[in-house]
């Protein structure tokens, strides 16, 4: 009984332990994009794993939108090779959200920017879907995202 017991607890740890080598490559992969995209000009950091360029820029005397705004705005998200995997833009519809709903890498970007920018964003895995990834986006993707802040109302 003793061994039964040891082998189930044995069998449960290494389970826990072993990792899918994939999210392990994907991660790796996301840093490097990431790594040798602060580099490239143009590209400021906001925090470690959240990047932005000024594609253009709006009125720098309106207000920023707060986590509490709904926003309206265009949204392009690619991953780090170009794949597209969601396009308001291609829809021909802007998203209009409540800025509190997007992942922490778009709240905090938006929380940056100001109606009229139009900025490209680059997301580390952990500000967006991390190891569960969405059915077009890998585990541990970092995502690309052309937003346009069009409107924001409190």
């Amino acid at each position: 009984m003793q061994n039964i017991i040891f082998s189930c607890c044995c069998l449960l740890l290494f389970a826990g332990c072993s990792q899918d080598p994939q999210l392990n490559e994907n991660l790796q992969d996301s840093e490097n994009f990431l790594s040798s995209n602060l580099l490239q000009e143009g590209v400021t950091e906001i925090e470690p794993g959240l990047q932005y360029s000024v594609i253009s820029s709006g009125d720098p005397a309106a207000e920023p939108a707060k986590l509490s705004d709904t926003i309206t705005a265009h949204f392009h998200g690619t991953l780090k090779d170009g794949a597209v995997f969601w396009s308001s833009v291609d829809m021909g519809e802007p998203l209009i959200i409540n800025l509190s709903q997007l992942i922490p890498g778009c709240q905090k970007a938006i929380s940056m920017m100001r109606p009229g920018d139009k900025w490209k964003v680059f997301i580390h895995p952990d500000l967006a879907y991390g190891e569960e990834g969405r059915p077009t986006i890998p585990p541990n993707a970092a995502l690309v995202f052309d937003i346009e802040l069009i409107k924001v109302d409190a």
